[in-house]
């Protein structure tokens, strides 16, 4: 049976609606939300700052409770200092409490140069949301926090018996 004028109309409209309704259910990242600056050091429990990887923050429970996932991320500078942003360089990070993780990059040369998995800069609890322990609470305005990272745990190595 052909489509009357009105009835494919009718289905355009349909189409139209549901291609609306599927771009405002999706979005593209949250654009919306406000952001406020976040920066900050990274150092070890001496004092040292951490000159390399990055700070990623988790989705703010005020966001996640609302179905969307937004993250925080900045690189870490060979001072130790770091500056977050979500949607783009500088914007910082959405209000409310986050999990914080930290990823220090490995030396390379371990692997290049002699052969073995490079050794990690920082303890590897550090590199989980699950694992951290740090949380930080954004705020609307600035904030600036400093993280407090520890050094990988020794391995103690014990010499090969040849028997």
């Amino acid at each position: 049976m052909p489509l009357s004028s009105s009835n494919r109309m009718s289905k355009h409209y349909a189409l139209v609606l549901v291609a609306a309704a599927a771009t405002v259910v999706c979005g593209c990242g949250g654009g919306d939300l406000p952001t406020y600056p976040v920066s900050g050091k990274v150092v070890f429990e001496d004092g040292q700052p951490l000159t390399t990887g990055g700070v990623v923050l988790c989705d703010s429970v005020d966001t996640r409770s609302e179905g969307m996932g937004v993250n925080s991320r900045g690189k870490i500078n060979e001072d130790g200092t770091y500056e977050l942003f979500t949607f783009e360089r500088g914007d910082g990070a959405v209000v409310g409490k986050h999990r914080v993780l930290v990823r220090a990059q490995r030396d390379a040369d371990d692997y290049l140069k002699r052969g073995i998995i490079p050794r990690p800069v920082i303890d590897e609890r550090f590199e989980a949301y699950e694992t951290s322990g740090l949380e930080l609470n954004v705020d609307e305005g600035e904030n600036e926090f400093q993280i407090v990272v520890a050094r990988p745990r020794r391995i103690i190595e014990r010499p090969v018996r040849n028997e």
